[in-house]
């Protein structure tokens, strides 16, 4: 690519990022991509709409209420306590957010760069984890199922992901490092995969289904087994209780996330209760919960007869053997609600990446025309089924970007606390 194209993509990116975004798709380049991919998503970060009760909201004021003028000596003594798991009373639960909400607020003077930091870092990781799975495919012809799984894994926790800031870019950098590992074999990879951590310590959690699959890639049939006897399955927390490590921080998230006793129960109970009376639209009813707990398990379920096969490769293996591991796993720790849901949704990036890397090798298991019908019949009903998480995942990006996201970005840098989502944005219009 010249210089002039990548200055005229940079112009075209700051004038209107949806268009700069559909100029990438022309791209062949991985080391372009992956820089306009990084740039794309730190203009999404600048965009981003403080809404009320968001968790992006919360960020930018514990940012400004606790990082604003916060001292070097300060600092580094929250992250000694961050880094050894004994800051129960801090604002931030981890170094990552730890680190850039003290750049932001107090070495920039501006806390509203935490999201753009978050969209930077997310965006890289994101950008590498899609062309690695994607490697020396990009100029290959692709089918429409095909192009419907990849609009899918892009939907897929991608720019969602700012609002949380810390969880689901730390899935991003975990698949990058584990698919990297898997690949290569290089100790690096294994550091980035531990970088994880550092964003959100509750991969600390994800590491041991993890290490379980990974050790057992090959032996396909017990993985199956264990798969289809994990719906069945229940690990008692009172039985693993003892062999977590006593810190004040793992102490003070055990109390949130871990159901444990009547009252927990009951608190549950009254809060599902409580969602099942708000009045919702389908593809909230039927978008990412759905799409979690009853496609990806049949989706699972048809990719089991390939995984099992014997002209399954190295690299499907390894990505069927880490979903369905850690969605083995999630089906055994209902005592921890919070942990279950968000392992399945890592379970489910593993297992949409081990489609897509199938229906690029599908010529490898000499399916006869008839199978093949079937199998694309199949694969058409999931995407079909999946148009409700597309359009939630839609619905959120449009309540969560600045109206100026469509064109003229700076206009929404200027406004501050004035700005509006692009959804106020329609309906001041129309």
């Amino acid at each position: 690519m010249f210089k002039a194209d990548k200055g005229y993509l940079i112009l075209l990116m700051f004038f209107s990022p949806i268009l700069g975004l559909i100029n990438l798709f022309k791209i062949k380049d991985d080391r372009v991509l992956i820089f306009f991919g990084v740039l794309f998503f730190g203009i999404m970060g600048s965009l981003y709409v403080y809404r009320p009760g968001s968790d992006g909201e919360t960020h930018l004021a514990n940012a400004i209420l606790h990082y604003t003028d916060m001292s070097v000596e300060v600092f580094f003594k929250e992250f000694f306590e961050l880094a050894t798991l004994n800051s129960a009373n801090s604002v931030a639960k981890d170094l990552y957010l730890h680190c850039i909400s003290y750049l932001a607020a107090s070495v920039f003077g501006i806390p509203e760069l935490i999201h753009v930091f978050a969209g930077l870092v997310l965006g890289y990781f994101f950008s590498k984890s899609v062309l690695l799975l994607l490697h020396n495919k990009l100029s290959v012809k692709k089918n429409r199922i095909l192009i419907g799984f990849i609009i899918v894994l892009l939907l897929y926790k991608s720019l969602g992901a700012m609002n949380s800031i810390r969880m689901w870019t730390g899935m991003w950098i975990f698949f990058y490092g584990a698919l990297s590992y898997a690949n290569t074999k290089k100790k690096k990879y294994l550091l980035i995969l531990l970088l994880s951590i550092v964003v959100h310590f509750s991969y600390l959690v994800v590491l041991i289904p993890f290490i379980g699959a990974y050790i057992f890639r090959r032996r396909t049939h017990i993985l199956t087994i264990f798969y289809l006897l994990s719906f069945g399955l229940t690990l008692n927390f009172a039985n693993i209780e003892n062999y977590i490590p006593k810190t004040s921080l793992i102490e003070s998230q055990q109390d949130t996330y871990v159901v444990d006793s009547e009252e927990d129960v009951a608190r549950m109970e009254s809060r599902n209760e409580i969602k099942s009376k708000i009045n919702r639209n389908f593809y909230v009813t039927y978008g990412e919960g759905f799409f979690i707990s009853f496609l990806i398990p049949g989706l699972t379920l048809v990719l089991l007869f390939f995984f099992n096969s014997k002209y399954a490769d190295d690299r499907f293996n390894f990505l069927m053997a880490s979903g369905i591991g850690l969605f083995s796993f999630s089906n055994m720790v209902t005592f921890s609600p919070t942990i279950s849901g968000r392992v399945k949704i890592i379970a489910g990036l593993f297992i949409i990446a081990a489609t897509i890397h199938f229906l690029f090798t599908l010529n490898k298991y000499q399916l006869s025309k008839k199978n093949i019908t079937l199998l694309n019949r199949i694969l058409v009903i999931f995407l079909i089924a999946s148009i409700p998480m597309v359009l939630f995942q839609m619905s959120y990006l449009i309540q969560m970007l600045s109206f100026f996201t469509l064109v003229l970005p700076p206009v929404s840098w200027f406004l501050g606390n004035a700005d509006f989502s692009i959804r106020e944005g329609i309906g001041l219009l129309f």
